[in-house]
């Protein structure tokens, strides 16, 4: 029989239900880490007018509040570093037993992800001179990236944001080369917000710390004034190599060696405003002077890339969840733990073996102890064995061990191919492709390897090169006062020479990366969908030429026409040829016409003067006839 619930028992439960949920709010499971008030130590703001003595304050604030966050990241790196050398167990191990796919999957992953070059691309106003400035700072784009070894770089950066949780680059203006330069920094260099964060490669923390070492000769010449200060911290022995620290804002950049502040200085990569005299009058060709008897100036805006200043780093962080600068987590840190199933796995594997060949039980009744080690050493050298009595499968007996389930090396392929599918490599190793029995098979898996890491490091290394490209503009902007030149590849593959200063900067440019440039492809498969497309007429020659990679797809996809409409074209100096001695066939036939035409006027003339002789002699024989 079914029980009736009353009317007002549900609605008393209904209530209860709504209670519960609104008191429940302030419980501390609803709670986040988020809350309004001051969230950090209270912190002055960096200033020129600051003292030494409110500088080396700050520094130390900034220092303090560093300092735990970094132990913990420290770990992790460290961690990470020694994963990847193989260095996974205990120090007392000379020559551990191990199989490292961390360090085969990260430099299988790494080629893969920094092989496509970055293709710098330049816009500008769509005017005739601005598109010119345009195509000159893009070809001076990939002359310092060529001369600078750039893509080396990244992979640097790669490998360091791989196993440092972190990848940053820096760049600046080289003194001694007179141009550009970048380098790849250790993040283990520099010092952070710890609540600062990554966001499309700019870091948005309000200061950053970097340790530098220099010969105390240099530094003495890159800080004159505090010249007695770094020779008595030397004690005048000035190759002493010393440490200290820049620090960084997007306004202002000072130096510190311990409690000393050895300078301060504006962001050095900007154009600040300037003051400039008036036009002169147009008239009088005099410029407007002031009531002091001066020339009147005005204020002229610093012609600058950026709108607005910043640090020169660029950052690459990827697994990150917008708590701090570094990762939270990466490929290494995620296959720690595989990595020691497959290292257990392989020793228990080796152990086993050693077993295999088992050992011999010998019976102390046929044999003394310094007898039965001299048989085994016998049996194990091929010798004989000589038992006085008694039978010999009593007397000696040999041990083999248990062989192990199949499941052990199963799990130990299994292990290494999920290691290798979170790096995303699986199919790039000649182990990955083993079971696939087809060459499309072994194409789709490496493929799908491709677009794995296309669509992950690819996508942040694209960003990563454009902040860095945008950057190398500015500086040009800064630093280009006399004219830079650089050789570059033109039309079909034909040296070109270009000359850049920074007065050319007359229109506004975007500066990026093509979309798509870096993210890795298997160039041979490429080819081959275009040569079939090409076969079945799916395809235009332009877009054909470019999937193959020719240097001018267009100029090819011309020449290409030109071959098949009228190929001699293709070679203007033999078409200059073919028309010279067309025309010299023509004039030889105008001469022999003219000469035909001359000798026909002389055969006809001839032809007229003997008719007219003919005539005149019948007359004359008609006159004679006639007379009587």
């Amino acid at each position: 029989m079914a029980c009736i619930v009353p009317r007002f028992l549900f609605v008393k439960m209904a209530q209860d239900t709504l209670l519960k949920g609104y008191y429940s709010l302030s419980n501390d499971v609803n709670k986040t880490l988020e809350s309004e008030g001051v969230s950090s130590e209270l912190l002055p703001e960096l200033s020129l007018e600051m003292s030494d003595d409110e500088l080396i304050t700050l520094k130390g604030d900034w220092i303090k509040s560093w300092e735990p966050y970094a132990k913990e990241v420290v770990k992790k790196q460290d961690e990470n570093e020694n994963y990847w050398l193989g260095q996974q167990f205990s120090q007392s191990e000379k020559r551990p037993l191990i199989d490292n796919l961390i360090f085969e999957s990260l430099e299988t992953f790494l080629p893969i992800a920094t092989r496509p070059k970055a293709d710098p691309l330049v816009e500008a106003d769509n005017t005739e001179v601005g598109n010119a400035i345009a195509d000159k700072v893009r070809k001076m784009l990939i002359f310092i990236t060529d001369i600078l070894s750039y893509n080396l770089k990244v992979k640097q950066v790669a490998r360091y944001w791989a196993l440092y949780m972190l990848g940053v680059m820096k760049v600046g203006w080289s003194m001694k080369e007179n141009d550009i330069t970048c380098v790849a920094l250790r993040p283990q260099k520099l010092i952070l917000d710890p609540k600062a964060v990554i966001e499309e490669c700019e870091y948005k923390g309000y200061y950053i710390g970097e340790y530098l070492e220099d010969m105390a000769s240099d530094l003495v010449l890159r800080f004159p004034k505090k010249a007695q200060f770094i020779r008595d911290k030397v004690h005048d022995k000035m190759a002493t190599t010393v440490s200290y620290i820049m620090w960084t804002t997007d306004e202002y950049v000072f130096w510190t060696l311990e409690d000393e502040v050895l300078a301060k200085n504006k962001n050095p990569h900007w154009n600040y405003e300037t003051q400039q005299p008036l036009p002169a009058d147009p008239y009088t060709g005099m410029s407007p002077m002031g009531e002091d008897g001066q020339s009147q100036t005005q204020t002229v805006e610093g012609k600058n890339h950026f709108k607005n200043k910043k640090k020169p780093y660029i950052f690459l962080s990827i697994f990150n969840l917008g708590k701090h600068p570094h990762d939270d987590t990466n490929l290494v840190q995620q296959n720690l733990a595989l990595q020691d199933l497959i290292n257990k796995r392989l020793s228990q594997i080796d152990k086993n073996a050693d077993n295999a060949n088992g050992g011999l039980i010998i019976s102390g009744d046929a044999f003394t102890q310094k007898q039965a080690s001299e048989a085994a050493g016998a049996l194990r050298n091929g010798g004989a064995l000589w038992v006085p009595t008694g039978s010999v499968d009593s007397a000696v007996k040999r041990d083999s061990g248990t062989p192990l389930p199949n499941f052990v090396y199963e799990s130990l392929i299994d292990y290494r191919n999920e290691l290798r599918n979170i790096f995303g490599t699986r199919g790039s190793t000649p182990q990955g492709t083993v079971n696939e029995e087809t060459v499309r098979g072994k194409l789709i898996i490496k493929g799908q390897d491709s677009d794995r890491i296309g669509g992950g490091i690819s996508t942040y290394l694209e960003q990563f090169s454009d902040c860095v490209f945008n950057w190398f503009v500015q500086l040009m902007y800064v630093y280009y006062d006399e004219p830079h030149m650089a050789a570059v590849l033109g039309k079909e593959r034909s040296k070109e020479y270009i000359q850049l200063v920074n007065t050319d900067f007359s229109s506004k440019l975007l500066v990026g990366v093509k979309e798509g440039s870096m993210i890795p492809h298997d160039p041979v498969n490429k080819r081959n969908e275009a040569i079939e497309l090409w076969g079945a007429q799916g395809i235009d020659p332009i877009t054909f030429f470019d999937r193959l990679e020719f240097p001018n797809p267009r100029e090819t996809a011309k020449n290409l026409f030109l071959w098949k409409a009228d190929p001699i074209a293709l070679f203007p100096d033999l078409q200059a040829q073919q028309q010279q001695q067309m025309a010299m066939q023509q004039a030889q036939m105008a001469q022999q016409q003219q000469a035909q035409s001359q000798q026909q006027q002389q055969v006809d003339t001839q032809r007229s003067e003997q008719e007219q002789k003919n005539k005149l002699q019948q007359i004359g024989l008609a006159g004679l006839v006639k007379r009587p």
